[in-house]
This record gives structure tokens, sequence and C-alpha cells, in this order.
């Protein structure tokens, strides 16, 4: 009974687990599916092949299930052949025992060489890296020797660039200090250089002291003749100041011209006058002071030029004071007759009356005083002593009238109202209320 429960199949080994009444372990569905998918699985599975050969052989004479893909070999006789096949020894028999040690040999020689092999292939393969690493470190050393070259080239080189950069340096500053040689050469020449063009401007015949070119050329000549001046080391130095004190010269005796003529052409209008023309004595006045005053900005700007440098230049006094000069002489001449006609005429109009001619008289020379200061400042800047004397050379005609007819005043009444006129209207009202 017990053989047949074993020739049963799993499934009904497995259907009489679960009926047994004292089942102690009953199992569930999902273990009973475990069971039969390992069963399926174990049907199909191939011969080992560390299977000893006996063992593999008679297995064929069992019921076991061999897989179609595994080869079996028949018999111990196959497995020598194919040993001898792997030996290349296919045709060859083992008859004696010197043949079996041969074949012994060679098959301990294969056996080593098929150990070996992959040994071998290790060392080949190592030996590769080897020279791959051989060829990279001479192409480091290789590449080290050409950074070192490199490194001396671009030693010599910097050194080379480093000493071409200090030369530079070198030539830029002695560069800079030739160009400022040179400019303060150029600077020192052009004084000199000068010379030449401001004698062709003194030469021309379009020159005119008027002209917007005049002044600045007559500075430019001012600071020639004073650089030169204070440096009398220089090389022909005698020659170039003497050149420049002749071009000054010229330019001085330009404007002495001008202003003189301008001075004396006034004169002269007004001395042609016709005498119809100017019905009294007062008109006269009143036209002498209309013409000067008109022609005073023709010659003012040139004289305040001259005045700015007569303190530095000694030519330009001298310029000055003869221009001083000619215009005291036109003023004389023109003021010298009309005064000594209006105090003659004072003096008949006031023959008996000493107090109002002494009024009117001095009343006369007061405005005439005053009128003479204004004048003069339209054309100059700077006082001069010389109008002092004009004015009181001008006042000696009103007293050698007034002189003769005083004197002969015998009333002590007369002159002491006299004197008290001259005290108190003269002095006090006119001159010391003008002088505020």
């Amino acid at each position: 009974m017990a053989e047949a429960a074993a020739e049963r199949d799993p499934p009904e080994r497995l259907a009489l687990w679960d009926p047994r009444p004292d089942t102690t372990a009953p199992l569930t569905d999902r273990q009973t599916d475990s069971v039969l998918e390992l069963k399926a699985a174990a049907e199909n599975l191939p011969v080992p092949a560390e299977l000893p050969i006996e063992d593999l052989c008679s297995l064929t004479s069992q019921s076991l299930p061999i897989a179609q893909t595994s080869i079996v070999p028949e018999s111990t006789e196959d497995i020598l052949l194919n040993g001898f096949i792997s030996l290349e020894m296919k045709e060859a028999k083992i008859e004696t025992a010197q043949q079996f040690f041969s074949w012994f040999a060679k098959l301990q020689t294969q056996m080593d060489q098929d150990e070996e092999t992959k040994y071998r292939q290790m060392r080949d393969y190592l030996s590769g890296f080897q020279e791959q690493c051989d060829a990279i470190l001479n192409d480091v050393n290789s590449a080290l020797q050409h950074l070192e070259s490199l490194q001396k080239q671009y030693l010599f080189v910097s050194n080379k660039t480093g000493t071409l950069h200090e030369a530079c340096e070198q030539l830029l500053k002695e560069q800079s200090e030739l160009v400022d040689l040179a400019e303060n050469i150029q600077q020192k020449l052009s004084y000199f250089n000068e010379l030449e063009t401001i004698n062709t401007k003194l030469n021309s015949p379009a020159l005119s002291v008027n002209s917007e070119g005049f002044i600045p050329m007559l500075a430019k000549l001012d600071d020639c003749i004073t650089y030169i001046s204070s440096h009398p080391n220089f090389k022909d130095y005698p020659v170039y100041l003497l050149k420049f004190k002749q071009c000054l010269s010229k330019a001085l005796h330009l404007m002495k011209t001008y202003t003189v003529n301008t001075l004396q052409n006034l004169t002269n209008q007004l001395l042609r006058r016709d005498p119809s023309s100017v019905p009294n004595a007062d008109n006269a006045f009143t036209l002498f002071y209309v013409k000067f005053r008109t022609a005073a900005p023709k010659v003012r700007t040139l004289i305040e030029q001259i005045e700015q440098r007569s303190e530095k230049i000694p030519e330009y006094q001298q310029l000055l004071n003869d221009i001083h000069q000619c215009y005291l002489d036109q003023r004389e001449l023109l003021l010298g007759p009309s005064i000594t006609c209006t105090v003659t005429e004072l003096t008949s109009q006031n023959n008996r009356d000493h107090c109002a001619l002494i009024r009117s008289g001095c009343a006369f020379m007061v405005h005439v005083c005053q009128d003479e200061h204004q004048l003069y400042n339209e054309f100059f800047t700077k006082p001069t002593s010389k109008l002092d004397e004009l004015l009181e050379k001008l006042c000696v005609s009103l007293y050698d009238v007034f002189r003769p007819l005083i004197i002969h005043v015998i009333h002590l009444e007369t002159l002491s109202e006299l004197c008290g006129i001259l005290k108190n209207e003269v002095l006090e009202d006119h001159v010391q209320n003008n002088g505020k």
C-alpha cells in the first residue's frame, strides 16, 4: 500500500495531505500552487556538466528526463577522444608508456598554458600600459625641456624688454628735456624774431596809429625791449637792442606826429574862422571847447597807451611831455588873445566901478580855469604841472590890467571892499567850493 502511494503523482499526494484528520500543518492554496510551480520548473532542468561520466551514462538507462540541449557522451572513450582532438592528437594512439607520458606532458603543458593565459594577457595588458606611460613620460620630459627652453627664452626676452623699456624711458626723458629746451629757446627767440615783423609794419605806408594792429604791435615792441634789456648776456644784445630802439623811435614819431597834427589842425581851423560868424567872446570860448571835446576821442586812446608806459620807459615819458607842451601851446594860442580881449572889454564896461570889475573879471577867469581843467581831463588821465603854469600865465593878463587900476585907488573904503571881495567871494566861494 505504501508502494502504491509512492507511485502516485504529486497532485494526488498533495490531495491526500489535507484530508487527513490529524493534519497538523495544512497547506494553504498559495503554498499548494508554489509546490506545483516548482515541480513544473524541475521537469526541464539540464544535466549538470560536473556530473561524472559514469553517473551520466548510468542515467541513460533510467527514466529521468534530460534536456534536449544537453550533449551526453556515450562513454569514457568519447571524452578521451574529445581531449585528443583538443590536443591535435586525433589520429594518435597510446599504445606504450612512452606515448602516454608524452601525451601527459603535452596535456600538462597545455593545462599550464591555459592556466597562465590570463596572467600573460594581464602582463601584456600591463606592458601596453607601461609602454604608453613610457611614451607619456618621454612626451612630458620633452615638454619640460621645451618649457625650460621657453623659460630661458622668456627670461632673455624679458631682460631685453626691460632694458629696452628703460632705454625708452630714458629716451622719453631726454626727449621731454629737449622739447622743453627747444620751447624755451623758441620762446626766447620769439622776441628776436619779432624784430623783422615789427620793422616791416612800421615801414609800411598803409600803417596808421588808429588801426587795430598798432596797439598790439606797440605792446609787443615794449615786451621785446624789456626782455632784451633784462638779458645783456645774450649774443648780439647791443645790436638787437639798438634795432628795437629804432623801431620804438619810429612808433613814437608816428604817435607824436598824429597827435600834434590833430591838435594843430584844430587850432588852425579855429583861427581861420570868419570873425563875423562869432558875434561875441562867449560864443568864441564855447566854440573853442566844443571843437576840442569833439576831437578828444580821436587821440585819447593813443594818449592813454602813452601814459601807461610813461613810468616804465623814458621815451614814452618824453613823448608825453611833448604832447602836453603841444596841447598847452595850442590852448594858449587860442585863449590868450580871447582872454585879453575879454578883460579889456570888461575894463571898458566897468571903468569906474572897481568892485564890479573885480567880481566879473575873477568870475570869468575862474570859469576859464574850470573849463580848461575839464577839457584837459578829456584828453589826459594824469595831471601835469604845466597846466597850472598855463592857467597862471593866462591869469597874468587879468593881473596886468587890474593892478594899475587898483594902485591908483586912494579911497580906503573901496580898497577894503575890494579885499573883502577877493577874500570872501573869490577865494572862499569860488576856489574852496570848486575845490570840494
